[in-house]
């Protein structure tokens, strides 16, 4: 079953450029990886410091393999050692509502 993920990252307005480098550097990645769908990357209009992405998995089982490569971690880590950039990550299912 296809899965979403929300990813939201604040970050100090001075470190934004490093941020984004670091981001586009993800963007370049992972339409590679298995069971990846779709992604975009959206910038919040009331909080200036805030960029979420939202991403389109086949399952579970593909974000969390896409998640422990060596890669994304790599990209993660020069993500965390930028001074007061936080990221939090939460994935959700589609439900049936009727």
């Amino acid at each position: 079953m296809a899965i979403k993920v929300l990813i939201k990252r604040k970050f100090p307005k001075d470190r934004e450029k490093e941020l984004f480098r670091c981001i586009k550097d993800i963007r370049r990645r992972v339409p590679q990886q298995p069971g990846y769908i779709s992604g975009e990357y959206l910038k919040s209009i009331d909080e200036k410091d805030e960029i979420a992405t939202i991403s389109t998995w086949f399952s579970v089982e593909d974000w969390q393999a896409w998640f422990e490569t060596e890669d994304r971690m790599k990209i993660q880590s020069s993500i965390d050692a930028i001074p007061g950039v936080t990221t939090e990550y939460s994935i959700y299912r589609y439900i049936k509502t009727v």
